[in-house]
């Protein structure tokens, strides 16, 4: 029998482009909605950075450093972390869908409150709230996106989910240089209030989306399944060979994995501790890779820099960093599927080896001879180098290449664990990073330059390919070829699905999708 990935290249070869197929056509517009999630995240460090160069912000908030300041930051990811305590659950066994809406309701009350705040400790409670609400719905969709997305879409619009965080990162920062000039307290409530914008936006939409036909059928209503695949992958054909072999193969795999995973699953067997640590290592690397300094603390940055008392040009600098990463990032994410997973991985970890260590070069040279001011224009410079090869994988791959490698039985807890890694460093970074300065000043850069050597020696020993593989396919690296051999028996089994092998009419367009099958393999082969 033919292998599940070239069964999948076969089907997937004579398809056309999403835009000319009214059913995929309409369902990428609607994971649109989806999409936005991220945005929030990015929005919020955008925000932070640029109300700290608000006046009006430092005078009524009594300008909050060191300790407060990091509080106000990493205050966040706490609230994420929180929600992860139920988001799982919720995207279990309320479906992936009404997650989604559930954070969204919590930002929308949170950016109110955000803006209305009276003293320090309400500004710090709604971003609690924030970071609460955006963990539901950042887990909810992703999870989402990875199972309704069409085949030949799926590793591009995972890949985009991440980078949608530089969309919301970039209209929060040319939101705060714009209220720069309210002569009021408006100049820092206006980007607080309008942080619910994209969660209201997703809030009016998100019940337009379909279900997770994964979650469907794990909760027994197939036939729902059925329906979903096939009005959005094949235009309402429930006969279509790429819809019954889909939902043959979700019912087998399925099957095989008795519905729900406990959290014991994690680590019951070597391949599922295999992905635990890849969850847990992609959390770490891509809050420890050192674009966390100038994505919160860019103002303490050019501060340290001399340009303490320009407000104007710090938040424009800001904002063109962020438009920059924006388009970086959606360049980056269009090419996993031509480039590979793998490639991009290292790449990126190898550029940012190189970026950080002539960036803390430069600023120990500035601190030294703060006169010259060619070596703080060469740390402006490596910030854009740095962040250009962090964009090559980290802000598209850090949740995408997770939810290729988890099944569906392990997928949401192994989404959790993966959010558990993000936001621990994430809110050690944050807290630690201003304190780290004042501390020990340019020295304390070394500490993310030795993550970023580890980030490489990780990569290269224990990050596979997965470029086009399906879901189930993927498995194989991990579990062995007998499991995937199970699944595909199941579907056999269930559905009657006949071995395309037979099926001449594609000989000829598979061509492109079997080269890149091989050279996975074959990358793979030598890896091990």
């Amino acid at each position: 029998m033919a292998t599940t990935q070239q069964e999948m290249s076969k089907l997937t070869a004579n398809t056309t482009s999403w835009w000319k197929d009214p059913g995929r056509r309409k369902l990428n517009l609607l994971l649109v909605i989806a999409l936005v999630s991220s945005a929030t995240n990015g929005y919020d460090g955008s925000l932070m950075n640029g109300v700290q160069s608000i006046p009006y912000y430092l005078s009524y908030f009594n300008s909050p450093a060191g300790s407060t300041q990091g509080l106000l930051n990493a205050i966040q990811p706490v609230g994420g972390l929180v929600s992860l305590i139920i988001a799982p659950y919720m995207a279990d066994y309320g479906g992936r869908k009404w997650t989604i809406f559930t954070g969204c309701a919590i930002v929308v009350i949170a950016g109110i409150v955000q803006c209305l705040s009276i003293n320090i400790h309400m500004f710090i409670a709604a971003r609690f709230l924030i970071g609460l609400g955006s963990g539901f719905s950042g887990l909810g969709s992703p999870l989402l996106i990875t199972e309704v997305a069409h085949p030949a879409e799926r590793g591009i619009l995972t890949a985009l989910y991440n980078t949608q965080y530089y969309f919301g990162a970039f209209l929060g920062g040319w939101i705060t240089f714009g209220t720069l000039y309210i002569p009021s307290n408006w100049a820092w409530r206006l980007p607080s209030l309008l942080q619910a914008a994209p969660s209201f936006f997703q809030l009016l939409l998100v019940i337009l989306l379909p279900e997770s036909p994964r979650w469907l059928m794990s909760r027994g209503k197939d036939e729902k399944a059925l329906e979903i695949l096939a009005k959005y992958h094949a235009n309402g054909n429930r006969e279509d060979p790429l819809v019954r072999f889909e939902y043959a193969e979700m019912k087998a795999s399925i099957a095989q994995g008795e519905q729900k995973g406990r959290w014991s699953d994690l680590f019951a067997t070597k391949g599922n501790r295999y992905r635990v640590f890849i969850c847990l290592a992609c959390g770490v690397f891509s809050q420890f890779s050192g674009t966390s300094i100038a994505s919160y603390y860019l103002a303490n940055i050019l501060n340290a820099l001399g340009y303490e008392n320009d407000p104007t040009y710090k938040n424009l600098l800001n904002a063109f960093i962020l438009m920059a990463n924006m388009f970086e990032a959606w360049f980056w994410a269009c090419m996993v599927d031509r480039f590979g997973r793998r490639p991009l991985f290292l790449t990126a970890g190898c550029g940012m080896c190189c970026t950080f260590a002539t960036w803390i070069a430069l600023t120990a040279r500035s601190t030294q001879d703060p006169s010259n001011l060619g070596y703080g224009k060469g740390v402006i410079a490596m910030i854009f180098f740095h962040n250009f090869f962090y964009n090559f994988a980290w802000i598209s791959l850090n949740v995408s290449y997770p939810l290729e490698i988890l099944t569906f039985k392990i997928r949401a807890n192994g989404l959790l664990l993966q959010n558990i890694g993000t936001y621990i460093c994430l809110f050690l970074s944050q807290y630690t990073i201003p304190i780290g300065i004042k501390a020990g000043g340019w020295k304390f850069y070394f500490f993310f330059q030795g993550w970023l050597f580890i980030q490489v020696v990780v990569v290269y020993f224990f990050f596979f390919e997965t470029r086009g593989a399906t879901l189930e396919e993927i498995a194989k690296t991990f579990d062995g070829a007998e499991a995937v051999e199970e699944v595909k028996m199941r579907a056999v089994q269930a559905e009657g699905v006949h071995d395309i092998r037979e099926d001449d009419a594609y000989d000829e367009k598979r061509g492109a999708n079997d080269q890149g099958v091989t050279h996975v393999n074959e990358v793979n082969e030598k890896h091990l």
